[in-house]
């Protein structure tokens, strides 16, 4: 396993091992609370098995980790870890998993969790996960910068084919290489009403990868509501592929080094509805050849790519135009060919706009780091801390930056549905998950993933995943429990699958949507809660 040192900060090793009192009370507290030996708690509620884990020093390793029988088998493989509102989890190894493993914060959490590598004896930390299996993360704040300041590559490290990755609400921060790294292929990764925040170093930014699929084919890469900031090469690596289905909607990009999103060779690409500000900011130097939103044609001629690209906002600030060296470095372009080739067919070019953006609290933008890039002294992008500080001392917010702006602005309205345009979490829309919330099911079965964006005006799509071929059915009713709404049943091939309804006939309101799929004589239903906001 590989270990970094290296920080986000590019501080000295002296400097990263040093620790203020007010940090060392902090770790005598944990210390403590391990010594105590504070365990799991683990009960049947609601037909399932919940363990509550305690924070501390170890804690959610020791939970995982002695979870088994006298044979080694999991004591029950339909089992959730939860974990306390604002609580420090300092991780005494990779949490490894070869099973199915669900970790969410705790029913009204407040504050998120935080996962923390901790440091051994020898003066190593280890990544936060290493995924062999399905894996889910709700509502959790996770840190690949450890108890003293190293900085560990790969917060999620998946190592297993067809791995199903869900991260809903969680924040995952400070990495040197990647927040998701996938060894495998096929995988299918569910990044929903989420954070990326702090990947890479500027003194090497090739590595500040959002998603790097290591030129394995994904099967499923859904990026929904979420916010990547300071990223200092890209959202999306591909690096062969060819993809089956990539979707980014509603997103919030700011401060992205190298590109925006690469998909690469992919059968289906959606980008549609983000924001994405100071994307590509390093420019290219002579041999560079980026672009913002990346696209290649498929190389299988006889097969067919559907391209979406509509109602974005790309814009770059002039002072940091005006840093690029202007006789070696030219600016990046919004589209390759052959995704402004796309563009141009569909007609829908308008809806793109290129506008300046004010959020009401956000890292400074990165002219500063351009000019000291090229002069071959880097200094860091701004991650909202002060000099030295971890953010494993609880009195330190883990979400500094506030991405709120005008919808007075062309980007206020600016959605396929009329709402803002990027992430709509930082207008009021989504709320830390819960236990409750959290849905355990079998690996390879039907499962629904919610509907985006939500609240809506007046579309939204209903996301789910079939096991098998079926013949889907989505309905709504109102709250008395009456029809009003109603989608054709279609046929539908097995894996992640969407459906559009377009509620303009109805009021404002709450409402409930049932997705039905018939399949070989048996059929599966799965309910869901919208609200429709005109």
């Amino acid at each position: 396993m590989m270990h970094s040192n290296d920080s986000f900060l590019t501080r000295p090793l002296q400097t990263l091992r040093r620790v203020s009192l007010a940090m060392i009370g902090v770790f005598l507290l944990l210390a403590t609370a391990h010594q105590a030996q504070a365990q799991a708690t683990c009960a049947d509620e609601d037909g399932r098995r919940v363990c509550r884990v305690p924070q501390g020093v170890g804690t959610l390793n020791d939970a995982i980790e002695s979870d088994t029988t006298d044979t080694g088998a999991r004591v029950d493989t339909n089992t959730v870890y939860v974990l306390e509102s604002g609580g420090t989890y300092i991780l005494s190894g990779s949490v490894e998993n070869r099973f199915p493993l669900t970790i969410v914060a705790e029913e009204g959490a407040t504050e998120r969790p935080r996962l923390v590598p901790g440091v051994d004896d020898g003066g190593n930390s280890s990544r936060a996960f290493r995924a062999r299996s399905d894996l889910t993360l709700r509502g959790l704040y996770v840190t690949n910068e450890d108890e003293l300041g190293g900085l560990n590559s790969r917060i999620i490290r998946v190592s297993a084919d067809d791995a199903r990755i869900v991260v809903e609400n969680c924040h995952l921060d400070k990495d040197s290489q990647s927040a998701f790294r996938l060894d495998e292929a096929n995988n299918r990764v569910f990044i929903l009403n989420s954070i990326v925040s702090n990947i890479g170093t500027t003194d090497d930014p090739n590595n500040g990868r959002g998603v790097d699929d290591r030129s394995n084919p994904i099967d499923t890469l859904i990026v929904e509501n979420s916010t990547f900031y300071n990223l200092t090469s890209r959202v999306l690596r591909d690096d062969g592929g060819p993809n089956n289905y990539v979707r980014f909607n509603h997103n919030t990009l700011v401060n992205i080094g190298q590109f925006g999103v690469s998909f690469g060779e992919t059968r289906e690409a959606i980008f549609t509805n983000n924001l994405v500000i100071n994307a590509g900011f390093l420019g290219n130097a002579p041999g560079d050849t980026r672009d913002v939103v990346e696209l290649d044609s498929l190389s299988d001629m006889t097969a067919t790519q559907i391209v979406d690209i509509r109602n974005n906002n790309i814009h770059i600030d002039e002072d940091v135009l005006a840093a690029q060296p202007a006789d070696s470095v030219t600016a990046v372009p919004f589209f390759s060919g052959p995704a402004q080739a796309y563009i141009d067919a569909s007609g829908l070019g308008g809806t793109i706009i290129d506008e300046p953006i004010v959020f009401s609290l956000a890292p400074a933008g990165p002219a500063e780091v351009v000019s000291t890039f090229y002069a071959g002294a880097p200094v860091p992008l701004d991650d909202g801390l002060p000099e030295g500080a971890l953010r494993v001392d609880p009195t330190i917010d883990v979400s500094p930056f506030d991405f709120l702006y005008s919808t007075t602005t062309q980007s206020g309205t600016g959605s396929t549905t009329g709402q803002p345009l990027g992430a709509l979490s930082w207008f009021g829309f989504g709320s830390l998950p819960t236990a409750a919330e959290d849905e355990v099911e079998t690996p390879d079965a039907f499962r629904l993933l919610g509907n985006y964006p939500n609240p809506f005006n007046p579309e939204t799509t209903v996301l789910f995943e079939l096991d098998v071929a079926s013949e889907v059915t989505v309905a709504v009713y109102d709250l008395l429990g009456r029809q009003v709404l109603t989608a054709p049943t279609q046929p539908l091939a097995p894996g992640a699958a969407s459906v559009r309804l377009d509620a303009s006939p109805l009021a404002s309101g709450v409402y409930l949507y049932r997705v039905t799929a018939a399949a070989n004589g048996r059929t599966q239903v799965k309910t869901g809660r919208m609200v429709l906001l005109k």
